[in-house]
């Protein structure tokens, strides 16, 4: 098989495999298992934590944020044992180099399928979440500093501008750039210094371009997710935490 087009099928499989993963919808269900309603018939129509804690309490919200946390660390986790087992060997381009850094894209192809699944689940009529705590779960499991910065700028965010919309888009947005940012420093620092920042090889703080990119992809459909929001944040109709309708 061309080796081009047996990467391409990786690919695919690794976008699948999370897609399925993620298009779980846990929110609803907690949801129906509590109440026999449909969470997405209330508050702000989406399956997300958020959502859940309006209809079920607090509590059951987190919850929810957890285990769809939780569900993109596994469809990373899968594609990279998956891979390091069965398939890196075959990472190979045409100039017989190993591909993407020994196939790592590829792991992140399984979160950025789960990101998609929980947006648009194929389980239930492609209506989900706005994969807040999806983009969340991928920062946590692939890099505890972008993940720290993401979580300071999402409370100070919401607590200066009060809307959980707002500080989500902000959350995702600078993350991105904070991953774009490691990457950049990568041809800079020099290389001492470049091992102890990336401590553990980089599996705690990845500065690569591969990681970047994937972050930047699910960041862009936080954003898009959260286009309804934005509008009526210019039209300023958009209502704060309590009754808001910013379910992630």
């Amino acid at each position: 098989m061309d080796i081009i087009l047996y990467n391409i099928i990786i690919g695919l499989g690794m976008l699948i495999f999370g897609y399925l993963l993620g298009s779980i919808q846990f929110g609803i269900i907690i949801t129906k298992a509590k109440t026999g309603q449909d969470p997405r018939n209330f508050g702000s129509g989406n399956s997300g934590g958020t959502n859940v804690g309006r209809v079920l309490g607090k509590k059951w919200g987190v919850i929810t944020i957890l285990l769809d946390m939780l569900k993109t660390m596994i469809a990373l986790l899968g594609a990279f044992f998956f891979i390091k087992l069965f398939l890196n060997q075959y990472f190979i381009d045409t100039f017989g180099q190993a591909l993407f850094t020994d196939g790592v894209l590829f792991y992140y192809l399984a979160p950025l399928g789960a990101s998609l699944g929980h947006c648009f689940p194929l389980y239930y009529g492609f209506k989900g979440g706005k994969t807040v705590s999806v983009f969340a779960g991928f920062a946590i499991i692939t890099s505890w500093f972008e993940f720290l910065i993401g979580l300071f700028t999402y409370f100070i965010t919401k607590k200066k501008s009060g809307f959980v919309s707002v500080a989500s888009i902000v959350m995702g947005a600078s993350t991105a750039l904070i991953a774009w940012g490691l990457f950049g420093l990568t041809f800079v620092m020099p290389e001492g210094f470049q091992h102890i920042f990336m401590w553990g090889n980089g599996y705690f703080v990845l500065a690569g371009w591969e990681h970047a990119s994937v972050t930047t992809i699910i960041s862009i459909l936080l954003i898009v997710r959260h286009i309804p929001n934005i509008k009526r944040l210019v039209a300023h109709e958009e209502i704060k935490p309590a009754t808001s309708e910013n379910g992630q």
